[in-house]
Parts: structure tokens; C-alpha cells; sequence
């Protein structure tokens, strides 16, 4: 069972070159790795292929101008060959059994329809601070807390900074070009492969460790871009009716101008931003 590890990144060459190296040391031997290159402009380039030229693995890399991660993830799709595909951010440094881990999910559920979706943790090497653990209970990051082995959870949770499918259940679907920025291209594809009878489990032993510091303005800036997708996201899918509306959308207004000092507060403004914003263009 071949696995196909799909790695959009954009100016992280260091980062990157600490991922590839612990791809090199992972237990499972059958893989190969597709980078794609999103208009870096640091030395991201060279790195690849200084690694293509070293590494045991097949490594094959793209580059195009910067256009964002579903049209770099779409591009990496069409040069895979594994059986399975596994989604990793440029800065989840995996363990070295990742694979493995991902590998065994699939034999133990062989049925098309079942994916595994794998723990991101902090790398304890990152000063974690309270703003980080609260992106990371919150759900406006990652939500784990409240997830066993096996449990199924919903198109939410479906983070391609660590998950992987069969390649043939994905068949044609591919990530929305439609997103810009931050947010939810990786969510409106996992609510179309959950329309296809998608299951997703959540497989705490394949771990990969988040190596990136984010801090309360950074997120404010992903926030908006946020808010401006998850209201493509709506349109794109009338029948949810997930975008905020009359009481809804007051409340939500008023607790984030009680709270402007509050990690939630400042979130939500953001994100309620780029939503207004995107409406008005519309």
C-alpha cells in the first residue's frame, strides 16, 4: 500500500527541511512525498532540490506563483500514484512512525469510504502560550479534547495538516479554487466527500508536532480571511445555513464587543469582518 504525503508550502524553507528529513526516518517504507512550491521567495526552491538529489524516497516538487494552498494541494493531486493520500502541513513535523500509523488505519478499515484523521500537538520545542492552548481547545484552530480513538467526527474536523484517504475515493474532488487566503477550502471539500458517505476517524497515534508560534495578531489577520471564506462557503452550500443571520448574527456582534480584549472577542470581530466585507462585494 503505496501512501502519497501532498505538502503545499510558501516560505518555510527551514521548516520544510526539518520535515523532510524526518520523512526520511519514518518506519514505513513506501511513500513518496509531493511538494509544492507556492510562489516562495526564500531559498525553499534550492532546499528541494538539494532533497530530491539525497533522499531515499521519491520526491517530486512543483513550483508556481503564489495562489494558495487548494490550488497548490490540486496540483500535487494530479501527480500522485499511492493508494492513499495523506495531507501534512509544511510545519507538522511527523513522528517517525506516522505513516505506519496512517498505513495500519487502512488496512484495518479497507472500506473506500474511511479516512483517518491524525493528532497535531504543539512541538515541545515552541513556547506555548496561553493564547496557543486556547487556539487549540477553542476549535478556531484544531479541536482534539473531545475525540477518543476511532470516534467519528464530522467535515469540520477534516484538517489536512495531518489526514489521509484512499486516493480513489477522492477520485475526482479536488479543493475549491474559489478560497483565498486562510480557512475552510479543506472543510467545503470534506463536506462533499461527506455527501460520498465519507467516514472520518480519529487515529491519536499519528501524531505530527505543530512547529509554528502564533500570536493573537496574526490570528486576527486569519480571522478576516476566514470570515471572507466561510461566507463562499455558504453560498457554495445554501443547505447548511451556517453564516450568522438576524438574532444569531447580534449576539455574536454583541459578545465580541463585550469581550474586545478576549481572545474570543478579538477573533470573532475579525472573522465577522471578513464576513461583512465579502457580502458587501458580493
Amino acid at each position: 500500500m503505496k501512501i502519497s504525503v501532498v505538502i503545499p508550502t510558501y516560505n518555510r524553507a527551514e521548516v520544510l527541511r526539518r520535515t523532510l528529513n524526518l520523512l526520511a526516518t519514518q518506519t514505513y517504507p513506501d511513500f513518496e512525498v509531493v511538494v509544492v512550491d507556492d510562489g516562495s521567495t526564500d531559498t525553499t526552491a534550492r532546499l528541494l532540490a538539494e532533497f530530491q538529489k539525497k533522499v531515499d524516497f521519491l520526491l517530486q516538487f512543483i513550483s508556481q506563483e503564489n495562489q494558495g494552498q487548494a490550488v497548490a494541494r490540486n496540483r500535487a493531486l494530479e501527480k500522485i500514484s499511492g493508494e492513499i493520500v495523506l495531507f501534512l502541513g509544511d510545519d507538522m513535523l511527523p513522528q517517525n512512525n506516522l505513516l505506519e500509523v496512517h498505513a495500519n488505519f487502512h488496512k484495518k478499515f479497507p472500506d473506500q469510504n474511511f479516512a483517518c484523521l491524525g493528532l497535531v500537538r504543539w512541538h515541545p520545542e515552541i513556547r506555548v502560550s496561553r493564547f496557543m492552548r486556547w487556539l487549540t481547545q477553542s476549535g478556531v484552530q484544531f479541536k482534539f479534547n473531545d475525540l477518543e480513538k476511532n470516534s467519528e467526527t464530522d467535515f469540520w474536523r477534516f484538517y489536512t495538516a495531518n489526514l489521509s484517504l484512499k486516493s480513489d475515493f477522492l477520485g475526482s474532488e479536488k479543493f475549491s479554487e474559489e478560497f483565498s487566503g486562510w480557512g475552510f477550502e479543506d472543510a467545503e471539500l470534506g463536506y462533499r466527500l461527506q455527501q460520498k458517505s465519507l467516514k472520518l476517524l480519529f487515529e491519536p497515534e499519528a501524531i505530527v508536532e505543530h512547529y509554528h508560534e502564533i500570536s493573537a495578531d496574526s490570528l486576527a489577520q486569519r480571522q478576516f480571511e476566514a470570515g471572507k471564506n466561510f461566507y463562499k462557503f455558504q453560498k457554495m452550500h445554501p443547505e447548511l445555513r451556517i453564516l450568522p443571520q438576524g438574532l444569531k448574527l447580534l449576539l455574536q456582534k454583541l459578545v465580541a464587543n463585550l469581550l474586545p480584549f478576549t481572545f474570543y472577542g478579538r477573533a470573532k470581530k475579525a472573522f465577522l469582518r471578513g464576513i461583512a466585507e465579502v457580502r458587501r462585494e458580493s
